[in-house]
């Protein structure tokens, strides 16, 4: 292989590595802002059941019902 060839092929070699360090720092961004959502979520549904277990004390017959009620909803048999 000639020095030109030699050059070429280094030169196609870090075009690569460049290329696959941008999609590897894309993915990492995603991969951040999903496991930011997925914390939102997770957060909202611990204050949501926290609400549920208080209304499931003061009101034990409600529980049952909004249960049934969000399976309906989402299409669930009861």
């Amino acid at each position: 292989m000639s020095e030109q060839e030699l050059r070429a092929e280094l030169a196609r070699r870090q075009e690569e590595i460049l290329r696959l360090r941008d999609l590897l720092v894309s993915k990492d961004a995603e991969l951040g802002a999903a496991k930011g959502r997925l914390a939102e979520l997770d957060e909202r549904s611990q204050h949501l059941a926290g609400l549920g277990g208080k209304v499931a004390k003061r009101m034990p017959g409600l529980g049952r019902l909004m249960g049934a009620a969000a399976r309906v909803m989402r299409g669930q048999p009861s």
